[in-house]
């Protein structure tokens, strides 16, 4: 049995050995966890949730029953509630390079994020929100809007 099938018993690791797991990190039961991916000290991962292949995981708060697809970057500081879709290659952004305080993404319940889509610091995806893929998040998507481009702009 791998160090990491020890430490986190109910969850299931496609590969451990080419998985990283830093100290201090939570990972609820039931969980799944792709090779490649390096989860960082601090992170927190909800129930049922599964993080795909090649992924980073900073220290961020991660809901129960959250879809992270592969190759996705969530930076420090993000919140994902509950029920979140990421689709693959996503990335959220937390410094705005003003110098100024970090600012950090949250995704709100029952989101959906469309692959390759950039998060920008500080921005909001209300509950229930749909991005298209590909979309360039510039500002706050209100809860059950749909958006999509570069900047993203509301659909319908």
């Amino acid at each position: 049995m791998h160090e990491l099938e020890k430490r986190f018993p109910d969850v299931r690791f496609y590969n451990p050995a080419l998985t990283e797991v830093q100290d201090d990190v939570v990972i609820g039961a039931a969980a799944r966890i792709g090779s490649m991916t390096l989860i960082h000290s601090g992170a927190s991962i909800g129930q049922g949730s599964t993080i795909g292949s090649h992924c980073n995981i900073c220290d961020c708060r991660i809901g129960d029953r959250v879809s992270i697809q592969t190759a996705c970057h969530i930076t420090r500081g993000v919140v994902v509630e509950n029920d979140v879709f990421i689709g693959p290659g996503v990335v959220t952004l937390n410094d705005k390079l003003t110098g100024s305080d970090m600012t950090y993404p949250r995704i709100c319940r029952g989101a959906k994020v469309g692959g390759g889509s950039v998060i920008l610091p500080g921005v909001t995806i209300g509950a229930n929100a749909v991005v298209g893929a590909g979309s360039v998040v510039t500002h706050d998507v209100p809860e059950g809007a749909t958006v999509a481009g570069n900047p993203a702009r509301i659909c319908r």
